[in-house]
């Protein structure tokens, strides 16, 4: 029996490569030191690393004992400096990274995670095997393996690395020719502030950020241009007055170079999902000559444009239409089937990408800027101008049945140069279904709608004509989402008859104050459970959840419509000509 088990273990010692002189030589010295059979032979290589990690063992008076280091980086610097003096080679075979911390007390912060970066580490010699194994000698011979090794550990305080374990005593020579060959100086520290500002960007680029990732981003950017901090210092101000946002930051890959950023107030989240069904995306690429500002409208149930995203791009960044619309989509994922409709304005993407990110909506152009679009090129291929162009452009578009668009394409033939009719055609005619009335989403659709997208853009210029950075862009785009008066936006005109009809002239005319009274309003408006609260300044105003009921005097005096309510469904984008409760006597 034993015989046979020698015979086996001989056979699996010739398939690793050992010849039978080799195998009976460590069989012999294993009976001498009755020591286990070569690791090699019986794969227990790595067995028992974990205990080696735990168990501090035996330590020497030597140069390394004790020492300690305020970061990973700074035991690396050192330690290569070390091992470059001392012609040594050591290989990190173990370490228990802080990030997995299990310990307990509190959790180590994410600062000292990406500084100290480690709780246990084991380093050892080249040379080493675990447990007394054997090496191969450049003979062909086995030896014991090297048992110098160097444990370092986070102390209790969670402030420090310390060298608990330096056993540098060699059982072989120490040979200059292999170092040299084999040495590679920062191997472990990696992990330089450039390389690990590198890694933590490419990570931000592929998540919403939040404001531990942007403390991390902080820390390795401090010694950044300062373009790159005040656009975190932006970041975190919107982060930290809004904490259900949405914000990316996307870097360019394997550089500390802001290429995008995309961010969804909680408000806009609230009515992207409440009014889902048309959504409007255009660019502004006049903002500056560097960036484009990308926007995304819904239309509420007073068929205003509403804000439900912005992005801020580098010009000719690749995939930024994909790229926005996944993070609509990501940022409110039940929008994905509900979407019914995408108007485009000035932009020129690839629309297979909508398909696959909105699968039902249908995709119309801004039939405005079609028209300007077909004015311009006429004008620059024609070389005149023509007074009744425009109103050619606008019947066209308004063709209201196929019939009446082919008509109206004859006449054109008859009006324009070869060289126009062959832009139309290669242009504009092949997506005649994305801009002619007769195919539209609805018919005559977004007359509201497209007044107020113009005035957004109008907005947009006004207020950021004056700045130029991404971090200015960013702080200004904020402010105008928390600041912004909304009920300067009240329509008087379509209001007032809608309450006469309801109300005596009395009870009208007192609405038709507090309308007037709105318009000069200018709230901060939050959400406490279901409920909205008003803040003009002076004092706090609650609105139920329905958005029919206030706390203010007049309500509660008269049960009619206030200011505040108003304000509150214009903010939620509901309609202002809603149904009302039986009402007081004045």
């Amino acid at each position: 029996m034993i015989i046979q088990s020698l015979q086996n273990v001989a056979i699996a010692a010739q398939m690793q490569g050992f010849g039978y002189r080799s195998f009976f030589l460590q069989l012999c010295e294993m009976s001498a030191t009755k020591r286990p059979l070569s690791p090699t032979v019986s794969d227990n290589l790595s067995d028992n690393l974990s205990d080696e990690m735990s168990e501090p063992g035996s330590r020497m008076e030597n140069e390394l004992s004790d020492m300690s280091f305020s970061s990973w980086e700074e035991f690396c610097r050192f330690f290569d400096s070390w091992c470059e003096k001392s012609k040594v080679l050591f290989n990190k075979i173990k370490g228990v990274p802080l990030s997995k911390w299990k310990g307990t007390g509190s959790s180590p912060s994410p600062e000292q995670v990406e500084v100290l970066r480690y709780r246990t580490v084991l380093l050892v010699c080249k040379h080493y095997r675990a447990r007394g194994g054997y090496v191969q000698s450049s003979t062909g011979d086995y030896r014991p393996g090297c048992p110098a090794r160097i444990l370092v550990k986070l102390d209790p305080v969670q402030n420090k690395l310390i060298v608990v374990t330096a056993e540098l005593e060699h059982n072989h020579e120490l040979c200059p020719i292999e170092f040299a060959k084999c040495f590679r100086k920062n191997r472990y520290v990696g992990e330089n502030d450039s390389s690990i500002l590198i890694r933590v960007t490419n990570e931000t680029s592929k998540q919403f950020l939040n404001l531990r990732d942007l403390h991390r981003l902080q820390h390795y950017c401090r010694a950044q241009d300062s373009s790159i901090l005040d656009i975190l210092k932006e970041i975190e101000d919107l982060l930290r007055e809004d904490q259900g946002a949405k914000v990316r930051l996307v870097f360019v890959e394997g550089q500390v170079v802001v290429k995008a950023f995309v961010f969804i107030t909680s408000c806009m989240k609230r009515l992207c999902d409440r009014f889902p069904r048309v959504l409007y995306f255009d660019k502004m690429t006049y903002l500056s000559e560097e960036f484009d500002l990308y926007f995304i409208l819904c239309e509420d149930a007073n068929g205003r444009g509403r804000e439900c995203l912005y992005c801020i791009g580098r010009k000719d960044t690749e995939d930024i239409f994909r790229f926005i619309l996944v993070s609509l989509v990501q940022s409110v994922p039940d929008i994905k089937t509900r979407v019914n409709c995408l108007i485009l304005g000035n932009v020129n993407e690839d629309l297979s990408i909508i398909q696959t990110v909105l699968p039902n909506a249908k995709v119309q152009f801004c039939r405005t800027q079609v028209l300007e679009s077909l004015y311009n090129k006429a004008i620059e291929i024609e070389g005149v101008f023509q007074d009744n162009i425009w109103d050619f452009f606008c019947k066209l578009a308004n063709s209201w049945s196929p019939v009446s668009y082919s008509r109206n394409l004859r006449e054109m033939n008859s009006m324009f140069s070869k060289e126009f009719i062959e832009y139309f055609q290669d242009t504009w005619d092949t997506r005649k279904e994305m801009w002619v009335e007769s195919w539209a989403f609805e018919r005559n659709k977004g007359s509201t709608f497209s007044r107020f997208v113009r005035s957004h853009q109008q907005m947009l210029s006004s207020e950021l004509g004056s700045y130029h950075t991404m971090a200015e862009y960013i702080g200004r785009l904020h402010k105008l989402q928390t600041l912004k008066t909304e009920t300067t936006d009240l329509e008087e005109e379509k209001i007032q008859p809608r309450f006469r009809e309801i109300c005596s002239y009395d009870l009208a005319s007192l609405i038709e104050e507090e309308i007037g009274l709105g318009k000069n309003g200018c709230y901060r408006m939050k959400l406490d459970g279901d409920n909205f609260v008003l803040d003009d300044g002076t004092a706090e105003y609650t609105v139920n959840k329905e958005q029919n009921s206030c706390s203010c005097t007049i309500y509660t005096s008269t049960l009619l419509p206030c200011r505040h309510i108003f304000a509150t469904r214009l903010w939620t984008g509901e309609t202002i000509c809603f149904s009302i409760r039986k009402q007081k006597s004045v």
